[in-house]
């Protein structure tokens, strides 16, 4: 699995009856393919995956899976507070994967060793790569810099790769001098080029879900030198990403879709998210429609 600077987590999509849009799932997967994105992620936080059952989680990734494997690296997310119920997910699931990203327990709050522990109690029962999944904003404890070592040398032909959404930027610089040959992806959009000035590899985007190119090409231009144009870029998309998160992430995004594809039902979010307030569709919808319409695409 020979991962690029931009993976987008793909929402899952609801009819509005409640049910997973498979049709509008195919379509926006497609459309990030072409529009040069290689890795997505499902299953994610974006993705609406704790309000999915097992089964319907089981559903989307062989879905995506058989649809798409050979023109995309499908990382699976995998998340929960209990390890053994994930273990019995992560069989039944990674054979519809290229890679796995599993998160900390939420909830939970264990200490540093039961972290590392959960962590390679999984790991031991896949063989596909790994991608650790840092969000101490949802999951209530932070995976220190010591504990991601131990993961990874303890696991070193399959931990690859690791999301840091910590939001801490001395954190992703103590990961990165600690372990060398992790790929390090920002898990917040508005650090994606304040990591990789430091070392990172990219991110692991939501905004991409809406400018894959200029996502892409704001990496792209950076990873070549061209420092101002990517710093132009990434200035020129700051409000969009802030806009993703005037509410809690999916709900913004999603609404967003929806307008730019002419399409109400990609707002559809399942409960206890609700759609975007009237209030927030009006401070974002003047400078989303600006960004949207200014932007590239192939």
């Amino acid at each position: 699995m020979q991962l690029t600077q931009v993976i987008t987590v793909i929402p899952t999509f609801f009819t509005q009856t409640g049910a997973i849009d498979f049709e509008s799932i195919h379509k926006h997967i497609n459309s990030q393919i072409n529009n040069g994105i290689k890795d997505i992620v499902i299953l994610g936080t974006t993705s609406e995956a704790p309000t999915l059952s097992v089964d319907e989680r089981v559903q989307v990734a062989s879905f995506v899976f058989n649809n798409f494997r050979n023109t995309a690296n499908i990382i699976v997310g995998l998340g929960g507070n209990n390890t053994m119920e994930m273990i019995n997910e992560l069989e039944r699931i990674q054979n519809y994967s290229h890679g796995i990203m599993i998160s900390q327990p939420s909830y939970n709050k264990p200490s540093q060793e039961g972290i590392y522990q959960h962590f390679n109690l999984l790991i031991s029962h896949t063989d596909k790569p790994v991608i650790i999944y840092n969000i101490p904003s949802r999951c209530g404890v932070n995976i220190e810099p010591s504990t991601i070592k131990r993961i990874h040398y303890d696991n070193i032909n399959q931990v690859v790769a690791i999301k840091e959404a910590s939001g801490n930027l001395e954190q992703v610089t103590q990961i990165i001098e600690l372990c060398p040959q992790l790929l390090v992806y920002s898990g917040d959009d508005a650090l994606s080029l304040p990591i990789m000035s430091v070392g990172g590899t990219g991110v692991i985007s939501v905004v991409s879900n809406l400018i894959p190119f200029n996502v892409v090409k704001m990496l792209d231009e950076f990873k070549n030198g061209n420092l101002s144009a990517s710093r132009e870029m990434f200035y020129k998309m700051k409000s969009l990403v802030k806009d993703c998160f005037v509410e809690t992430n999916p709900v913004p995004v999603k609404y967003m879709l929806s307008v730019m594809n002419s399409q109400p039902s990609l707002a559809n979010v399942r409960l206890p998210l609700v759609q975007l307030s009237d209030e927030s569709k009006s401070k974002i919808m003047s400078g989303f429609s600006h960004m949207i319409n200014s932007s590239s695409s192939t």
